[in-house]
């Protein structure tokens, strides 16, 4: 399975079911094949911690309760591991951004969807793009 790296912050949301888009500066199509689509793909947390105007951002879009859970994370569990997965349906450039969530800027926004956090991160090397992720078999 194929992974992609970020801040943890960001694959949070989108592992909740939160944040329905992924921005990116490039087109999904690098990396994956239209055909490949709908994928399902592991999110990595990067061990770079988020730009504090970027948790602003995050914390003036969350509803309260949203918010609470958000604020109780031990960000430091997730950083530097895989902490989910998603799938990935399409990706939309161009105008057509404006009529997404308020979560998509672009210039590209991969549009994801059935997040589902780990309870137990796995530990693991982050690469630029989307890279591939084989795991031990757990017995």
């Amino acid at each position: 399975m194929k992974a992609l790296s970020g801040y943890a912050e960001w694959f949070w949301l989108m592992a909740k079911n939160i944040k329905p888009e992924e921005n990116r500066p490039w087109s999904l199509f690098r990396y994956i094949k239209r055909e490949e689509l709908p994928i399902r793909v592991y999110l990595h947390a990067s061990k770079t911690k988020t730009p504090p105007d970027e948790l602003a951002f995050i914390r003036s879009h969350l509803g309260s309760d949203q918010l609470i859970e958000f604020n109780k994370v031990d960000w430091e569990r997730y950083r530097g591991k895989i902490i989910a997965e998603i799938t990935i349906r399409g990706e939309i450039s161009g105008p057509e951004i404006s009529t997404l969530s308020l979560w998509a800027f672009g210039p590209f926004c991969f549009l994801v969807n059935d997040g589902e956090l780990y309870d137990n991160p796995i530990p693991y090397r982050g690469q630029l793009g989307f890279f591939p992720v084989i795991l031990p078999s757990v017995r």
